[in-house]
């Protein structure tokens, strides 16, 4: 009897250890992008724009569009790439169906604050640090080849219409790429966007990570497994991730009127330790104010937010903890 119940509580330490494979899901936003305007001289660049290009314009111009996203810290060392698929919006053509395809970039390069204004399309004076047709990074640093340094063969190709969202992946290629930077992140330099330069006009604008709307700049899903050891939880620590709403809402930070509450409370609960960024948004998702970033321990958390220097009206608060992502509504009254 007591050999029995030791092979039982040998059995159970050894259950509550085991590892378990999870898939999981990560969007990412771009770290930077760019347009190579094809110039001889390396005149021109985009790095600051709110778009960048791809094709041939009708003066038989060829452009080409560079995007890299930022694998490091959003996920883990070790998992394995399932799936990849890239969303981007299509604002902006003269030509009808074109394919678009992606190609991976064997060198780095850069994104300057060069920004071309109105429709963009013919760029602007490249500014220290920007990538332009025949430069990695002006002046410094020159590409092998004039139009991008990139592999020989495309990882997807999309045909590419009318204004709208479109999505590349998944393929094994894409999920290659993308397994190479998690596994050495001093390769991650990013896909190239290549369209149909035979014939012309072939071109086509595509929201960059600095458009005004926050929904169509550029995302990365990607879906990935990862061998976790299940560990004992937190005793009484919450079930799920969860953002409450704010109280007092709405609220008054100069204590005037029915709403006189110098500040509000927002509070959140998280069922295992996370990385935590709580931040005040406008409602059009531009960031104005980071309340409180860094690890937090699981259980319930809140944070006080005094908006003294903010004008009256709605805005928007969001939790970030791991995959986690939530936003609310709040009401400053003056």
């Amino acid at each position: 009897m007591k050999i029995g119940k030791l092979v039982l509580a040998i059995f159970i330490i050894l259950l509550a250890s085991q590892k378990s494979t999870a898939q999981l899901k990560a969007d990412l936003a771009s770290r930077k992008d760019n347009t190579l305007y094809d110039d001889p001289a390396g005149a021109f660049s985009n790095g600051a724009g709110e778009y960048f290009f791809v094709g041939k314009t009708k003066q038989d111009k060829i452009r080409r569009g560079l995007l890299v996203f930022d694998l490091a810290g959003k996920i883990p060392n070790g998992a394995v790439i399932d799936s990849v698929k890239l969303k981007l919006v299509m604002s902006k053509t003269i030509a009808g169906a074109q394919p678009i395809q992606l190609y991976r970039v064997l060198a780095d390069w850069g994104e300057g604050i060069s920004d071309a204004g109105g429709n963009e399309g013919t760029g602007a004076a490249p500014t220290a640090g920007d990538a332009t047709w025949i430069h990695k990074f002006f002046n410094t640093r020159m590409w092998t080849k004039a139009g991008s340094d990139f592999a020989a063969t495309a990882s997807v190709s999309q045909t590419v219409v009318g204004d709208g969202t479109y999505f590349w992946g998944s393929t094994p290629a894409m999920v290659a790429d993308v397994q190479l930077w998690l596994n050495n992140p001093a390769s991650n330099f990013g896909w190239l966007l290549r369209g149909n330069e035979t014939a012309f006009p072939t071109a086509k604008r595509f929201a960059s990570r600095e458009n005004a709307t926050l929904t169509d700049r550029p995302v990365l899903t990607i879906f990935y497994r990862t061998s976790t050891r299940v560990e004992n939880k937190t005793p009484n620590a919450p079930a799920t991730f969860s953002l409450a709403q704010n109280y007092p809402n709405p609220f008054s930070p100069l204590g005037r009127g029915t709403f006189g509450k110098p500040s509000t409370t927002i509070r959140f609960d998280l069922p295992a330790a996370a990385e935590v960024t709580l931040q005040i948004l406008d409602l059009a998702g531009r960031e104005l104010e980071t309340l409180t970033a860094g690890r937090f321990s699981a259980g319930a958390h809140q944070v006080n937010w005094h908006a003294e220097k903010y004008a009256g009206g709605v805005y928007l608060y969001r939790l970030q903890a791991g995959n986690f992502s939530a936003p609310r509504k709040l009401i400053v009254v003056r």
